[in-house]
């Protein structure tokens, strides 16, 4: 039997590989408020689940399709895919989007795999696990960082922290226009931390398994305005928040 770790990257890469010989040819098929929707981001993510499906009995998350076989409850093992996290980028000739695939427990996940696959950047890791770029154990790089990463969710009418606000704590603010490939970054402490409201929990578990892995923390809660009395569910919109190691944390915005 693969390991689960195993598993994950080699799901993400079988996605990243169909997406590397789509590049420049990506096909819209429609928008989504102030995002888009591309037939790649539904190719990928049949490849990237076909490839779980055959080495596991979990049942899977994903953006395009939502739960696939028995939705998780309590702290059941689940995967979580996101299949083309910067849609948008990708379209448009950007070169900055990932394929994000996690085993999660609830909003914990175990481990994560963040493929960037134009630039040949694999991140895996977890809790307890490390982080491995390449295969390679890697750590945050302490004298980096000083740079909060954060975004606009296109779904939502949410906001990002005031950019005078977060300069106050923060030398530079940067949106990537992808959560997955900003929390990778944060693990590797290219990015000092990472702040979004009403984003998407398959934008987010991988790349906050490997921070966790790289000796960051992160805090995930419901998305501004949000009612969270009865709970978080995978599939609300979230409040996200990390930082790499060494941890300086995060101000309130």
């Amino acid at each position: 039997m693969i390991d689960d770790i195993a598993l994950a990257t080699a799901a993400a890469r079988t996605g990243g590989e169909y997406l590397t010989s789509r590049l420049g040819k990506a096909n819209l098929t429609r928008w989504v408020e102030r995002d888009v929707k591309l037939a790649e981001d539904a190719q990928a993510e049949a490849l990237i689940v076909g490839h779980l499906t055959r080495h596991s009995r979990h049942p899977i998350l994903t953006e395009e399709a939502g739960w696939i076989g028995e939705p998780a409850r309590g702290d059941a093992a689940y995967w979580v895919v996101d299949p083309l996290d910067g849609s948008f980028n990708f379209l448009h000739g950007i070169p900055l989007c990932a394929v994000s695939v996690a085993l999660c427990r609830g909003l914990q996940p175990v481990l994560g795999c963040v493929h960037d696959f134009i630039h040949g950047e694999t991140c895996a890791g977890g809790p307890g696990l490390g982080l491995r770029v390449n295969g390679q154990a890697a750590a945050a790089d302490a004298h980096r960082g000083g740079i909060l990463g954060t975004g606009i969710p296109a779904a939502a009418g949410d906001r990002p922290p005031s950019l005078a606000q977060a300069l106050a704590h923060w030398r530079k603010v940067r949106m990537l226009g992808t959560a997955a490939l900003s929390l990778a970054w944060v693990a590797q402490g290219r990015l000092g931390g990472y702040e979004e409201s009403g984003i998407r929990w398959w934008d987010v578990a991988g790349g906050l398994a490997l921070v966790a892995g790289a000796g960051g923390r992160f805090e995930v809660g419901p998305a501004a305005g949000r009612d969270a009395s009865d709970g978080l569910d995978p599939v609300d919109p979230l409040h996200v928040r990390a930082w790499s190691a060494p941890a300086t944390g995060i101000s309130s915005y």
